[in-house]
């Protein structure tokens, strides 16, 4: 799942050549609002697929009815499936950790784009600059994360453990942070390459093991209460993804304003571009290191997994399928 999910990031950095091509588009804003239309529409398409196509087994008879007359009941039931879900330590420190990761990536995602415009080229974005520089560096980190982190990744959770694996490999990625400080160098577009398969462990490392770690949790979860909620642990999960997401945006715009960024300007100041650089490297080093923390005290090690695993199909009568 994550390995097909990288490649739209192999794909999207090139809207950054067509934005920028008079070819194409009159300016970037107006190719903006065109390109998110189609894209929108293309990925809708996408959505109806398992719709359409997705068959259903077979449906449990102790279902409850979702009706008007069962709203309030089938409001309860919504709660205090939420509740459980919360009170699942492991849990928590799965969303918590992806809270920090993710979002403090995300929150300076947009800057390498900045940086190496401004930056490195001197905010020239015609084909005598920086127009295709942003979208190999895209482009780059995705094809790493696809044939290198994962299945590096694969390998060491299964010889490490899924949480030391974690930690290894957010711990690389804080490597590679450190070094794009010194490989952002203007007139020397090759070296910024040079930290992407130790920066790419972190957001490649992230969701290839959380998936499977959430799968672990949703067996314990079944093992305390007697149900099988995977839909409620990833309604939780994705939420707080997505509402971090949000915070991110925010604090882009928050860091913007600190450092004096100015992003319709064609010249920036020195102060500005030296500190989006700086927090580039240093909010996501920070929250990574913070997740890392957090994960600490995870203890549903590989061993626990499968002493429930083998539980629950004691119970059930049957075994299932290894994954």
């Amino acid at each position: 799942s994550q390995w097909i999910g990288q490649w739209a990031w192999v794909i999207v950095p090139w809207f950054w050549v067509v934005l920028y091509d008079p070819k194409y588009f009159a300016n970037s804003a107006e190719g903006a609002r065109t390109l998110s239309i189609w894209v929108g529409l293309f990925c809708m398409g996408l959505c109806m697929v398992p719709a359409i196509f997705g068959k259903t087994g077979d449906v449990p008879e102790n279902l409850e009815v979702i009706s008007r007359k069962n709203l309030k009941d089938n409001f309860s039931s919504l709660v205090k499936g939420l509740v459980e879900t919360l009170k699942n330590a492991p849990f928590r420190r799965l969303c918590g950790a992806t809270f920090l990761v993710f979002n403090a990536f995300n929150t300076v995602a947009g800057f390498s784009f900045f940086i190496i415009v401004h930056y490195m080229f001197g905010g020239q974005t015609g084909p005598d600059g920086s127009w295709i520089w942003p979208t190999l560096f895209g482009m780059s980190s995705a094809l790493v994360t696809c044939f290198l982190v994962i299945p590096i990744i694969t390998f060491l959770s299964q010889k490490f453990g899924k949480k030391n694996t974690f930690i290894i490999s957010q711990g690389i990625s804080v490597l590679g942070y450190i070094l794009f400080y010194f490989c952002f160098v203007p007139g020397k577009p090759l070296l910024m390459f040079l930290p992407l398969p130790l920066f790419a462990f972190g957001i490649g490392g992230l969701f290839t093991l959380m998936m499977s770690m959430t799968a672990d949790v949703c067996d314990l979860d079944e093992l305390n209460t007697g149900a099988r909620r995977e839909g409620t642990f990833g309604a939780v999960y994705w939420w707080m993804v997505k509402f971090g997401f949000a915070v991110a945006g925010l604090m882009t715009g928050v860091i913007f304003s600190i450092v004096g960024f100015d992003s319709g300007a064609s010249e920036q100041t020195s102060e500005a571009l030296q500190g989006l650089l700086t927090a580039y490297v240093f909010v996501p080093m920070i929250g990574t290191l913070l997740a890392m923390w957090i994960m600490r005290g995870y203890d549903l090690s590989e061993e626990r997994s499968h002493e429930i695993r083998a539980e629950l199909e004691k119970r059930r009568g049957t075994t299932a399928i290894g994954r």
